[in-house]
């Protein structure tokens, strides 16, 4: 079933707004995600190895192991953003290794033997897990929740589309992961953001974000906090 929210707009426009929660068995959304990833996060480093990774490493499993949650953000039907996330950030990456281990090394295989070039990027994705590991042995990390991926298309943040509908999509995305999580007990949540993201990171300070310096996959990068 479709989680479906509306938003209060202006009275001149009023694009219907809907929020759309994606399950396992939804494929047509499966595919959508994975579009979204690929479309405003495809310079990530999973991302490198192709689309079918993505969709079959982290959303499929992700989804059916219940360790996700991924909403798309609608505006008069098309898709204007996404965002997943986990209440399981300590053990996410691990189990979805652990649990689908071998499923994991046939996309990748399939991958790379699709196109050997993509070997290159594999440096890189080691550093992104040994990051992660080392971030799970953090004992004053007492965060368990995060935001994982999160990206709405360029059209929708324009001032023109904000002023004119009254609706920041980045906030109303955020606004409802925060809310699932806190109403299952959180009291904080985190994301991950490369440090040369300026716009990213000033737009989550202005939502009152604490941000610490890290190296994160062997580049300079940010922890970002929030008090939920």
């Amino acid at each position: 079933m479709f989680s479906i929210e509306m938003a209060q707009v202006s009275e001149t426009t009023k694009p219907i707004f809907a929020l759309r929660e994606v399950t396992v068995a939804d494929q047509a959304g499966l595919d959508l995600t994975t579009k979204l990833h690929m479309d405003l996060l495809g310079f990530g480093p999973m991302a490198m190895f192709g689309d079918q990774v993505i969709r079959e490493t982290i959303y499929e499993v992700g989804l059916a192991d219940d360790l996700i949650k991924v909403v798309i953000a609608e505006v008069d039907g098309k898709p204007a953003g996404f965002i997943a996330y986990t209440a399981h950030a300590h053990a996410f990456h691990n189990a979805l290794i652990g649990n689908h281990f071998f499923k994991a090394v046939r996309v990748m295989l399939t991958s790379l033997l699709t196109r050997p070039g993509r070997v290159r990027y594999l440096p890189r994705a080691f550093q992104v897990i040994s990051s992660r590991n080392e971030l799970a042995r953090n004992v004053q990390d007492n965060i368990d929740s995060e935001v994982l991926c999160f990206g709405v298309y360029p059209e929708y943040l324009t001032p023109a589309f904000v002023r004119e509908t009254r609706l920041r999509i980045g906030v109303l995305l955020l606004e409802h992961a925060f809310e699932d999580l806190r109403r299952s007990g959180f009291k904080n949540t985190r994301m991950i953001v490369d440090g040369d993201n300026p716009r990213a990171l000033l737009f989550y300070q202005s939502l009152g974000a604490e941000l610490t310096a890290c190296h994160f996959g062997g580049i300079s990068s940010f922890i970002v906090r929030f008090d939920l």
